[in-house]
């Protein structure tokens, strides 16, 4: 195997520059290339898909794991465990258009990384791409070494990151690419694998091979019909495991799908005993471990839970002032609610969890016991992990708190308020704990977390666009209500503006409340004129997203509503745009439609779909465009009966509606996503709806002269 050839050759020693990585890269690219592997020398594609974007001929993915003792002078002389892995992921591509070429072209990845890791020695990391070409008549081209770009470097030179633009790619070459990952880390274990048995590709051959030191326990789950492994061992007793699939038709939609809940996938978990690392009981056993019991897993995780909880907590003034006032409040949700949406209100704020995934169930419910709340504990995965009945790893599995009213407190990393669960916690399973004694050792109740509907989830959008010239003058204002707010908060509202929304029931209106010392003031402001620059970018990134073309010009923005205690989140921009406004004649033409934001257009292989579709939230979107008639014009009759769409299925619904208001055209359009899931047999009736959507944005209004 080449990684366990080249952790043994690979070059030593703290002194590692560029010279040295070129010397690795052309050393792996070398032994990658030499390989006699039948799969990659297929050069002909089926002809049932010569209408596809790209076809994957051949697909290869090998790993290899081992442990090491290394004397490391920076652990008082003793040795220390050095875990070495190497991933080589290969593949080759047949360019069949555009699309697919844009893609293929250009690549960006790490090169190299050292860094030390305290009492233990240096890390290393290196990753290695290599690419050839092939064209039609068969002729075979390396990318050479010199035309990969550094692009940037890391701090004091220890992180380097290349760009590689591949020259004389074309539509109908085929392009070999692989990437090698190779990794020291000293007692520390590597990261988990996931191995994915479909593309977004048509795909030939995939071939998975791993070879696992006996030393490790190995553990893997395979998911939504992956295939098994096929398991040995090698002459020295290591953990290895084979995988094969073979003209794999079925491709990954880009539209409402979630890869972990849809795709035949493999997690492949190995762990050692490492100092850097909790060992869990389900770990402790050496050797091969083959889709295991979840139930045993998941008592992992409670009691990784309760050994991290230290039970009593040290809060900061600020923290200590909230705890306070949430006493003296009446109902046990008002008080989880008060503290909860401080956490909030301080992540909005300075753009990272006021409190980690970890310290945020531990600590919160030291803080309800002091108020004298009761509480249940709650172990969920999000829908961007393993299901909790499939848990392969305890760290996959989140920690929350629900009272006994019902109401969930997850982790800040998604939450908009303490009202609202975060959409991707939504409609998963839960292991409960309803007890007031020891919650790692149970009895556990089985859940499901609740699920918002679609009237929970509103984005409401006004629009007044008024004809100047070949442009248009556009005021839009764009309101976010419960998931559809999620992540948008802190987008378009000043540190400023969060606090005057948010901080009056804490005693707080200004962002410089946060900030203590001499230099509160300056550090305040140089925190708001950080946040300005970034926010104005936002704006234009915004208003280019929903009309799918920069503006001319943004001539203001303003932040109405902040999403305080369970409100909505609401911004007025102006701007001007061009391009939606032609003459004809003596008449205008006025792509109103365009006035509606971007909606989804699902074409090719799309069309037809034999898995769930799955968004992030069920959702409804209102526009009300109210358009200026310019003086001495009117709508064309036939403009405005055109302006009318009613499709209503199980799936959803789009309506379009148009009347004149004096010197006003308003037209009022309502697209509703009834569920967060959808069963493949409904795609037919949700791509009615979809297509509904997208046609009707093409929609032009005739302004014909008086």
């Amino acid at each position: 195997m080449i990684t366990l050839v080249l952790l043994a050759t690979c070059l030593t020693g703290w002194a590692f520059d560029n010279d040295d990585y070129k010397a690795f890269a052309a050393q792996v690219r070398k032994e990658v290339w030499s390989r006699d592997m039948p799969d990659f020398k297929t050069r002909s594609v089926p002809a049932k898909y010569k209408n596809e974007s790209a076809v994957i001929l051949a697909s290869y993915e090998e790993v290899s794991v081992d442990q090491k003792r290394k004397f490391s002078i920076y652990s008082s002389g003793y040795s220390v465990k050095q875990v070495n892995s190497g991933h080589l992921r290969r593949m080759l591509v047949k360019i069949q258009d555009k699309a697919s070429l844009e893609k293929f072209s250009t690549f960006d990845y790490s090169t190299y990384r050292r860094q030390f890791n305290t009492g233990f020695g240096t890390d290393d990391v290196r990753n290695v791409l290599g690419v050839r070409v092939i064209k039609p008549d068969g002729s075979e081209t390396e990318v050479s070494g010199d035309d990969y770009v550094s692009e940037t470097e890391g701090k004091r030179g220890q992180e380097k990151k290349a760009k590689l633009a591949v020259p004389n790619l074309q539509v109908g070459d085929l392009i070999d690419v692989f990437s090698y990952y190779q990794s020291k880390v000293k007692e520390e274990n590597v990261d988990p694998m996931r191995f994915v048995f479909e593309e977004d590709y048509p795909m030939l051959s995939y071939r998975v091979h791993c070879v696992i030191d006996r030393k490790f326990c190995t553990q893997y789950r395979t998911l939504n019909g992956a295939p098994d492994f096929t398991a040995s061992t090698d002459e020295d007793g290591n953990v290895v495991l084979d995988a094969e699939v073979k003209n794999v038709d079925r491709t990954q939609p880009d539209y409402g799908y979630n890869s972990i809940s849809m795709s035949p996938i493999t997690l492949l978990y190995v762990t050692g005993k490492v100092d850097l690392g909790y060992l869990p009981k389900s770990t402790k056993d050496k050797g091969l471990h083959a889709n295991p019991d979840a139930t045993v897993i998941q008592e992992d995780a409670w009691n990784w839970w309760k050994s991290y909880n230290k039970g009593k907590w040290s809060f900061n003034k600020y923290l200590k002032n909230v705890i306070g006032q949430a006493k003296k409040l009446d109902s046990d949700e008002a008080k989880a609610d008060h503290v909860y949406n401080f956490m909030v209100m301080s992540s909005l704020v300075n753009r990272q969890d006021y409190l980690d995934y970890r310290d945020l169930p531990c600590a919160l419910e030291d803080i309800l016991k002091k108020c004298g709340v009761k509480m249940d504990h709650v172990l969920v995965t999000s829908w961007l992990k393993e299901p909790l009945g499939q848990l392969i790893s305890y760290g996959n599995a989140a920690w929350a708190l629900r009272l006994k009213s019902g109401r969930y407190y997850l982790p800040l990393g998604y939450a908009a308020s303490a009202s609202m669960i975060p959409s991707m916690y939504q409609g998963r399973a839960a292991s409960v704990y309803t007890g007031e004694g020891n919650y790692a050792k149970g009895p556990f109740e089985q859940a499901v977390t609740p699920v918002s509907q679609a009237q929970d989830n509103v984005e409401r959008v006004a629009v007044r666009a008024t004809v100047d010239g070949s442009h248009l003058n556009i005021s839009r204002r764009s309101e976010y209500t419960g998931c559809c707010k999620e992540g948008l908060i802190d987008d378009y509202a000043t540190p400023d503006e969060i606090m005057r929304g948010w901080g009056k029931p804490y005693g707080y209106t200004r962002y410089v409340d946060f900030f203590t010392g001499k230099n509160a003031e300056d550090k305040a402001a140089e925190g708001m004129k950080n946040s300005e620059k970034r926010i104005a970018d936002n704006f234009r990134d915004e208003v280019t997203q929903y009309h799918d073309r920069a503006p001319v010009a943004i001539t203001g923005t303003k932040v109405e509503l902040v999403g305080e205690n369970g409100g909505p989140l609401a911004y007025t921009v102006d701007y001007q745009m061009d391009g939606m406004v032609k003459t004809a004649g003596r008449n205008l033409v006025v792509s109103i439609g365009q006035l509606l934001g971007r909606h989804i257009h699902i074409e090719g292989r799309e069309r037809t779909r034999d898995c769930d579709i799955m968004r992030a939230f069920a959702k409804t979107y209102e526009v009300e465009v109210n358009l200026q008639l310019p003086a001495g014009y009117m709508v064309n009759a036939a403009s405005l009966q055109r302006l009318s769409a009613h499709v209503d299925n199980a799936t959803g619904s789009f309506e379009a509606a148009a009347r004149i208001d004096g010197d006003k055209l308003v037209l009022t359009v309502r697209k509703v996503y009834k569920h967060q899931l959808e069963p493949a047999a409904n795609w037919p009736s949700l791509l009615e709806v979809l297509d509904a959507a997208y046609t009707f944005c093409s929609q032009q209004v005739v302004l014909r002269k008086k």
